[in-house]
């Protein structure tokens, strides 16, 4: 059974994820891109390094960094010593909108979204990277300012009091088309979002930034948006209610096609612009998969 509320985004909840997260390191933003799981893709590598110098080997040094051309060379051992990548940014773009409050099994694809970034946010803030963020809701975008290294404990807030966050007017175009005033070169830039009414126009916006940081897609959904069960269920839109049984195949069939279309386009496009791509279901241990995507493993990040 789930510890965090399944249709509340609460700050507790979100509070928790940290220890889980503390575990981990971030990769690099390089730009080779790996098979993630099963048929997504991923643009993520191992955590970066970057070469420092050469000197004669010493008790405690990693016998992995032995170079050995240069130690057959003088007839001594000597290692590479490297430093770690730093002050990289992390840019989440959370789609909190009144579609995302929604699932049959497992948790809302808001209450996802929001869990998801709090999670990739508190490794970030544990290896002291900025973070930066736009949250969109049915009446506005809730951004910060400027990426910081200091905006965990923020952002948790804003995902928690949306409704009474004062908001910017804007849409997903508008929210897109502000992210570049707001992060520099070989940023991570992670979307969470179900990408209802997401258009070209909004694709093509990922283009230029996808050049110098490296973009995931995150996809949420609920297997009801897959496929119609073969039951009578009656469906409502919240002033009409419309029956359908296993009779109306032609209805099911649609449906079906137009689910998989939509993940199609995303897919396809991701593949083709070098962005990561990544299938979620509200039903399935969500952290573990993106742990796995991003990390290539997930053995510290159990339980939803």
């Amino acid at each position: 059974m789930a510890s965090h509320s399944p249709t509340e985004i609460r700050l507790q909840d979100l509070t928790a994820l940290k220890q889980k997260a503390d575990v981990f390191l971030l990769p690099e933003t390089g730009k080779k891109s790996l098979t993630g799981i099963g048929n997504t893709y991923s643009p993520f590598k191992s955590r970066g390094l970057d070469f420092q110098e050469v000197r004669v080997y010493q008790p405690g040094d990693d016998i992995r960094q032995i170079d050995w051309h240069i130690t057959a060379k003088y007839g001594k051992p000597f290692t590479k010593l490297y430093t770690e990548e730093k002050e990289r940014t992390l840019f989440f773009v959370v789609d909190l909108r009144s579609n995302m409050y929604f699932a049959t099994h497992g948790d809302f694809k808001a209450i996802m979204a929001a869990r998801l970034t709090a999670f990739m946010a508190s490794i970030a803030d544990h290896q002291k990277d900025r973070i930066g963020y736009c949250i969109l809701t049915d009446t506005g975008i809730i951004s910060c300012d400027q990426p910081d290294m200091n905006l965990l404990p923020q952002l948790l807030h804003d995902l928690t009091h949306v409704n009474k966050r004062k908001q910017s007017a804007g849409d997903f175009t508008t929210l897109l088309q502000s992210i570049p005033q707001l992060i520099s070169a070989g940023s991570f830039i992670f979307i969470f979002s179900d990408f209802s009414n997401w258009t070209e126009t909004q694709s093509k916006l990922l283009i230029p930034l996808s050049e110098k940081n490296t973009i995931l897609l995150g996809l949420l959904y609920d297997t009801l948006e897959v496929e119609i069960p073969m039951d009578t269920l009656p469906f409502s839109n919240g002033r009409e209610i419309i029956t359908i049984t296993p009779q109306d195949k032609k209805i099911h069939k649609q449906f079906k096609t137009e689910w998989q279309q939509h993940q199609n386009y995303l897919r396809k496009t991701a593949h083709k612009y070098d962005w990561g791509f990544l299938p979620m279901a509200t039903d399935s241990d969500y952290i573990t998969t993106l742990c796995q995507f991003c990390f290539g493993e997930a053995s510290h990040a159990t339980g939803n």
